[in-house]
């Protein structure tokens, strides 16, 4: 049964084998997990024993060394490298309707991330220092609404703004950094152990590219201690719990972020890029609940780069891509989740 679910995420991995190019069907902006989970928190969607909803989450993300191999041409010297990735994420999501049969979330999300660079190559220089001396930032703002249609059937629509660049302070609003998302789900749970949906990912903003990514979701509960939880061909994961508090997941997903690069340092015009990064993730992370609401996740995987993208935003730019080489990853977090009690 298992095999069932795993063939599509297998093939795709498979097919990467031969490229590090990102599949074209495939947006360039996608959380991992798809956005999915959040949509149940606090509302009644999802199995039983599901892995935990984040009301508030913490985190902490490292990658380990890699260096930025030339896609399309032979190097003229060195190779830039990077010692680590690190990323840092604060979400907070909050009920502003929380009644039977429908809901209406508010939430924020804040993600940085930052390269520490041992070298750079004389390719790109001016980008990859760039890179280096100024951090990717991403403010969010999002609404999430889930209205039951009967016993069985749910319709769930998520809208986002997210400004993501490496610019300084506190920026929501502005065309330059804006990527505008909207999900839509319609859901069937037939009881507590088996629900399946299918729904799209819709995605636009300053790439001036418009993706329409349609997904197929797909939990159930095959034993009261191993499930499977999926939302194909972004991501599926075998569940395993191990106690009402301890929960295990392995699995593959697929991750993307893009931002607006701004290079105005050692050049003789600026240079204005969309710096698109995305990756193929196979993991085994840990759930454990440290005190009432508080829990504890633990990720550690090995993170398979697909290409990234640097696409010219003015006529100074030459655009390029390049492969970062693959790496181990580890991820670490606390999130607040409410009780099943709490939960109407």
């Amino acid at each position: 049964m298992l095999k069932k679910f795993f063939l599509p995420v297998l093939m795709l991995s498979a097919g990467t084998l031969f490229s590090q190019s990102r599949p074209e069907y495939f947006p360039d902006d996608v959380d991992a997990n798809i956005s999915v989970a959040e949509i149940r928190c606090f509302c009644k969607p999802g199995v039983r024993n599901k892995s935990r909803s984040k009301g508030l989450e913490l985190s902490y993300n490292l990658v380990g060394r890699g260096t930025y191999k030339p896609e399309s041409h032979s190097s003229s010297g060195p190779l830039s490298k990077y010692t680590n990735l690190q990323s840092f994420r604060f979400s907070l999501k909050a009920p502003i309707l929380n009644k039977p049969g429908i809901k209406l979330l508010a939430g924020y999300r804040y993600v940085t991330e930052s390269f520490a660079f041992s070298q750079y190559g004389p390719d790109f220089k001016e980008t990859f220092e760039a890179m280096d001396s100024r951090r990717f930032n991403s403010h969010s703002l999002d609404v999430l609404f889930t209205k039951s249609i009967d016993e069985k059937k749910y319709f769930s629509l998520r809208l986002r703004n997210s400004c993501n660049g490496n610019y300084s302070g506190v920026v929501l609003f502005n065309d330059r950094y804006n990527i505008y998302k909207a999900l839509a789900l319609f859901g069937v749970k037939r009881d507590e152990d088996k629900e399946w949906g299918f729904g799209v990912n819709f995605s636009t903003g300053f790439r001036r590219r418009t993706s329409i990514l349609p997904f197929i979701l797909y939990n159930r509960n095959f034993n009261p201690k191993w499930a499977i939880e999926s939302a194909l061909p972004a991501f599926v994961f075998v569940r395993h719990n191990l106690a009402g508090s301890t929960l295990l997941l392995g699995g593959i997903e697929y991750n993307g972020q893009s931002y607006r690069l701004d290079v105005d340092q050692n050049t003789p015009a600026p240079l204005d890029y969309a710096f698109n990064h995305s990756e193929i993730l196979a993991s085994v992370q840990l759930e454990q609940q440290v005190s009432g609401w508080i829990w504890m996740n633990l990720k550690v995987g090995y993170q398979y780069n697909l290409s990234s993208d640097f696409e010219s935003k003015n006529l100074n730019s030459e655009a390029f891509k390049v492969e970062p080489t693959n790496a181990p990853f580890l991820r670490i977090g606390l999130f607040l989740s409410p009780p099943a009690h709490f939960v109407k």
